[in-house]
């Protein structure tokens, strides 16, 4: 095998595996400007193990909410965890922010 299609190899097998690592952030996923309420999700890999920073959604609620009219946002104290598929390799964690005055 050539030293090029060695070093081609490598560097696939490396993006891939670090492509399965590398947590996704906080994306906005719904909500509703009548109950003042944003819903932020993240998908969390069976083999990940740094989440994405909480101040990073309080961030991004923050900015959801100010879009409505808002001045801030407060997560609730309770997030959901959903396989992300049928053999539970990766999960959906969803949290919700209620919009503050």
């Amino acid at each position: 095998m050539s030293s090029m299609l060695k070093v081609s190899l490598a560097a696939i097998v490396v993006l891939t595996v670090s492509g399965c690592a590398t947590p996704n952030g906080w994306g906005a996923v719904g909500g509703s400007k009548s109950d003042a309420v944003v819903r932020l999700s993240y998908e969390l890999g069976a083999l990940d193990t740094k989440i994405p920073d909480e101040s990073d959604g309080i961030k991004l609620a923050k900015q959801r909410c100010g879009y409505w009219g808002f001045s801030g946002a407060k997560p609730f104290d309770v997030e959901t965890r959903t396989c992300a598929d049928e053999q539970c390799r990766s999960y959906i964690i969803t949290k919700e922010y209620q919009c503050l005055d």
